[in-house]
């Protein structure tokens, strides 16, 4: 075996074992946003939680695909690197694919508007729902806004005292917030434009891994190609 063939069998097993840890990683983060963003999809478009999902699915799918990519690396098999270097196609294809759909689909504006509805709705319920108080004080204290398009939207809801939450204020539940305290954004806007820098990340991410994977394509195949002829000399002797 040649030098070049060394130096690229070990740099396609060093790159599979770092994208399989970024896939667990991708994977570990998505189920954490989907965990804390899921309460909301009784009320939004399915279309909220597409982020989150992708990023499970893809982070599933590298890692797999990684681990089979080392293993065809290190046992310098022409079948398994070419099964790998097909996968790895067929998962840059779906990426360019998400990544179309994640800057143009995510950003629509009706889709914005769903979310700013939904919200809206989820907020409305403020003061009889202990689940939708929860998310609500969840958004409020992450996003760093009050209410719907200001702090003055809780004097109309009902049941309510006149008051603001101290997750206006980013202070804890036992204090309190006054109105030159708290946040001066409404969280309407600002949930739509996180859903929308969501939407950007995630096409970016989509876009950087399939630049990554090209060249783990394109060292694969060299590597299968270099492992065939290698068989092909060995049964001639």
């Amino acid at each position: 075996m040649s030098c070049v063939f060394n130096c690229i069998k070990w740099l396609l097993y060093i790159f599979n074992f770092i994208f399989s840890v970024c896939g667990l990683g991708i994977l570990a983060l998505a189920v954490v946003l989907h965990l804390q963003l899921s309460h909301a999809t009784k009320f939004m478009d399915t279309n909220f939680m597409f982020p989150s999902i992708s990023l499970m699915v893809i982070g599933s799918i590298i890692f797999l695909v990684s681990f089979f990519g080392c293993c065809g690396a290190i046992r310098e098999s022409h079948c398994m690197t070419i099964t790998f270097a097909s996968c790895l196609l067929f998962i840059l294809l779906i990426q360019v694919a998400i990544a179309v759909y994640s800057f143009v689909v995510l950003s629509n504006d009706d889709n914005r508007a769903i979310i700013a509805d939904g919200y809206k709705t989820i907020f409305e319920r403020y003061y009889t729902n202990h689940e939708d108080e929860g998310f609500v004080d969840f958004i409020q204290n992450e996003l760093h806004c009050c209410g719907v398009t200001s702090s003055s939207d809780f004097n109309h809801l009902q049941n309510s005292t006149g008051t603001i939450p101290p997750s206006c204020c980013g202070k804890q539940r036992d204090q309190s917030c006054a109105a030159n305290e708290s946040y001066p954004n409404g969280c309407g806007p600002q949930l739509t434009d996180a859903y929308k820098k969501a939407g950007t990340v995630l096409g970016g991410v989509a876009i950087g891994i399939a630049g990554v994977e090209l060249l783990g394509i394109i060292f694969s195949l060299y590597l299968a190609n270099s492992i065939k002829n290698a068989e092909r000399r060995g049964y001639r002797v």
